[in-house]
């Protein structure tokens, strides 16, 4: 069914039922703004999730999982309502691109958006407006696309004195993943952020990337979507999709979560990096080098503080001004923020 993003209530949604809507808003670009929503509302009532995949659109393994979900789900299945979009931005993952090509704005800086505004503010006020404003959690799922790998982790709110910061700390935890990164404070602009200010826990996904996926990754992310949900008591029979324990957390990282502000090139060349994803490195370390056409080395990389990498470039050929690598702290070695 197709509805103007305005008009759509959630509230009017019948319980038992599944439904498909194509949520539109009007753009002052030649391309209509489209929004693809599953809805699944169990019989009796519960918490709304919602699920974003593609925020970004070359990076696709929570697409996958979206696609997954939206074949296993049956109102039968759970309590409350799943609210799954497979493509946040659907423009940008028709041009297999992390910004939106219309206006080469990258929608996971523009929230809570611009009604008024160029296509994709339009979009993250629409999201923002339409679908977070009326979640009681937010699962956002990312990878490293075609530019960067992350190690396979989870984000979440770390504010112990605020309900939603506990409430998201609970769900990193539950999800299954090894390694999950405490964000004290988030930058703006992001659907979490947006999510923050409206008081709504959240977490989000990394993997690595690459404009594929892997496997076993996507399968992480799968049973993680389930695990969140029997965490938010929506599953009615959970052993029906869970498997095994839970994983238990090995990694625990303390950061604002903001690769805009990694290590970059300062030229052009083939990169060759000194250090993995995950390790530990002091300043003054080397991250890799950077070499010309005969070998010769054109910029050696070093770190200004020590931590852990949680981000490299992914592909060897650097062109001046690209991300080379990200590095945050282990929960261990730094004293938590209280948050904003």
């Amino acid at each position: 069914m197709e509805l103007p993003a305005q008009l759509y209530d959630l509230g009017g949604v019948k319980p038992g039922t599944k439904q498909d809507w194509l949520l539109t808003f009007a753009t002052e670009e030649e391309a209509r703004g489209e929004i693809p929503l599953h809805v699944v509302k169990g019989l009796e009532p519960g918490p709304t999730l919602l699920i974003l995949a593609a925020v970004h659109g070359n990076e696709y393994e929570g697409v996958q999982t979206v696609m997954e979900l939206i074949h296993a789900l049956q109102p039968g299945d759970i309590r409350g309502t799943a609210l799954l979009v497979p493509f946040a931005n659907k423009l940008a993952y028709e041009g297999v691109s992390r910004e939106t090509p219309l206006d080469g704005r990258n929608l996971a800086r523009e929230f809570p958006g611009d009604p008024n505004g160029a296509y994709t503010q339009r979009l993250a006020w629409h999201l923002d407006h339409t679908l977070i404003a009326h979640a009681d959690f937010l699962l956002d799922y990312h990878s490293g696309g075609a530019n960067f790998s992350i190690p396979l982790l989870i984000g979440y709110y770390h504010h112990d004195e605020d309900e939603a910061g506990r409430r998201s700390r609970a769900a990193a935890e539950a999800f299954g993943i090894e390694t999950i990164w405490a964000h004290p404070e988030v930058g703006p602009g992001r659907t979490v952020s947006s999510a923050t200010d409206r008081g709504i826990p959240w977490i989000y996904t990394e993997a690595f990337g690459g404009l594929r996926i892997r496997a076993e990754e996507q399968e992480r992310y799968r049973l993680g979507a389930f695990r969140l949900m029997d965490h938010l008591g929506m599953l009615l029979q959970p052993e029906r999709w869970i498997v095994g324990d839970c994983p238990r957390v090995r990694n625990r990282l303390l950061g604002d979560g903001n690769f805009d502000l990694s290590f970059c090139s300062n030229t052009a060349g083939f990169f060759i990096p000194a250090v993995q994803l995950l390790d530990d490195v002091q300043t003054g370390d080397r991250i890799g080098t950077i070499y010309g056409a005969f070998g010769e080395e054109l910029q050696s990389i070093h770190t200004t503080a020590a931590g852990v990498v949680v981000g490299l470039a992914a592909r060897p050929k650097i062109n001046a001004g690209d991300s080379i690598c990200a590095i945050t702290r282990r929960f261990e070695a730094a004293k938590p923020q209280t948050g904003r």
